[in-house]
């Protein structure tokens, strides 16, 4: 008789299909850009203790939902989609959340904000793709050089 073996994934691994490192990728991109938008351009006078909190609580949020999403998901794969539609409705939740809007629509910052984080989904996707050919391609050729 076969044991019963269950296959949890670690959830705290850093690997792209654990859910810690995509937790703190999308905390700091929602952070990042609700504390930008909050601004209003304004950068002196953002960097106060309320602006910080405002969005750590969105950051905070945007994180507690990507996880909600991503254990629902299949984390084998990854697109640039993905990333920036996952990056854009939690930020849009978290900035909902966290406080309410600066613009007159009540619905304006939290599409501003989650735009530009998804921006910046797009833009760390890319950079880790960039990164990852570049040392991917760099490691044979110096194995082929060690061999001779």
């Amino acid at each position: 008789m076969r044991g019963l073996k269950f296959s949890v994934p670690n959830a705290w691994d850093l690997r792209a299909n654990g859910l810690a490192r995509p937790a703190v990728e999308k905390f700091a991109g929602a952070w990042l850009a609700c504390f930008l938008v909050m601004a209003r351009g304004n950068f002196l006078a953002a960097f106060s203790f309320e602006h910080a909190r405002l969005a750590s609580i969105c950051g905070i949020v945007s994180a507690a939902v990507t996880v909600g999403l991503l254990v629902q998901m299949d984390r084998t794969s990854d697109s640039v989609s993905r990333q920036a539609t996952i990056s854009a409705v939690a930020t849009f939740i978290g900035d909902i959340f966290a406080h309410p809007s600066h613009f007159p629509p009540q619905w304006a910052e939290p599409v501003i904000t989650a735009a530009v984080s998804a921006g910046f989904a797009i833009a760390l996707w890319h950079a880790k793709r960039l990164a990852k050919s570049h040392w991917v391609t760099r490691e044979p050729a110096k194995r082929d050089l060690l061999r001779r």
